[in-house]
């Protein structure tokens, strides 16, 4: 009994926490995995964030990924009230949110913290599957 308590501790000592991990791949330039840091923020089963593998990582803003957590539970009206004001600058007219790759686009890229002009030069591939499941977000929600 008292082996099996002492590998425990053992255990626990030797984690590693995922977000100095992440931080220093970051500063060496390697590519983040921000799948390890979505899991334990997220938590619950019925997270309404999105975590995206591409096929091979990719740059965005300078920075490699292999995957790209988009936190949608952590937006708020302002940045709807944001994204609208980016399309209207953009001269996009958007009559309905639900069918909109340009506001669906601009969500995901707030939710992951990044330009949306960086999203729309992903694969296409990349792009549907982020894009849709801002837009399943975007019901779920009720906009």
């Amino acid at each position: 009994m008292e082996n099996y308590q002492d590998m425990q501790n053992m255990n626990e000592q030797q984690a590693p926490a995922v977000e100095p991990q992440e931080a220093a791949q970051e500063e060496q330039g390697k590519v983040v995995d921000m799948a390890q840091a979505q899991e334990k923020k997220a938590g619950a089963a019925n997270s309404m964030n999105y975590t995206h593998k591409f096929d091979k990582p990719v740059e965005i803003m300078g920075k490699k990924y292999s995957t790209m957590t988009f936190y949608f539970e952590d937006l708020n009206g302002e940045d709807v009230e944001a994204v609208e004001l980016e399309l209207q600058a953009r001269n996009i007219v958007v009559l309905s949110a639900e069918v909109s790759s340009a506001f669906q686009c601009a969500i995901a890229a707030r939710a992951a913290h990044v330009a949306s002009d960086e999203l729309r030069r992903l694969p296409l591939r990349d792009y549907m599957k982020i894009k849709n499941a801002a837009r399943n977000f975007l019901v779920a929600v009720g906009y």
